[in-house]
Formats: C-alpha cells, structure tokens, sequence
C-alpha cells in the first residue's frame, strides 16, 4: 500500500503497469472523483489497464450503476490520489497493490 505522498506519479505508473501486466495481480486506487472530472467524494475502485501510448488507466468503477469504467491519464489519477482522506486522519490517498492467494 502506498499513500500518494510515499510515491510520485512515475513510480505509481511503473508499479501499477508492471502489476496490472501479470496473472491474478491487481491495482485499486482510492482516488478523488472530482479531480477527474467526476461528482466529490473520495472514491475506492480496481485498474484494468494501463495504455502506454496514451499514458491512461482504465479505472472499472464499482458503482457501475452511475459510472461507467473509463479512462484517466496517470497525472490526473496521481492528482486524484495526491488528496486528503478525511476517513484516515487526512493522510493522502494512494494505491493498494495485491496478488490472488494460491493454494499449494
């Protein structure tokens, strides 16, 4: 897990790209949706992918009743996590990193 102050916006892309492009690893973000354009609140949802040519993520929302997945430059997601979080004494928002558990 980092806080978006632990990181800066090149080792959040190149954590969440090499992540995202292995089998039953996976991103989350918790992020500010206003600061991508989307209604305030703070915001928790997995990445899909990452598109290099463009530099976006695309973010599957989990409230897919309103938002539809979409996708967010690397600098607007980082900027989206770069806030306080209310929820945890203001510390800043930031990614979580995790693999599938496998059984041996």
């Amino acid at each position: 897990m980092w806080h978006a102050d632990e990181a800066n916006l090149h080792e959040f892309r190149t954590k969440a790209r090499e992540f995202l492009g292995q089998k039953d690893h996976f991103a989350i973000v918790n992020y500010l949706r206003m600061v991508i354009g989307q209604e305030r609140g703070g915001h928790i949802s997995p990445l899909a992918a990452y598109d290099a040519e463009l530099d976006r993520f695309l973010i599957l929302d989990v409230a897919r009743y309103k938002y539809q997945p979409v996708w967010v430059s690397a600098s607007d997601l980082f900027s989206a996590m770069n806030t306080p979080d209310a929820d945890n004494g203001n510390k800043k928002r930031g990614f979580v990193l995790i693999t599938r558990l496998t059984r041996q």
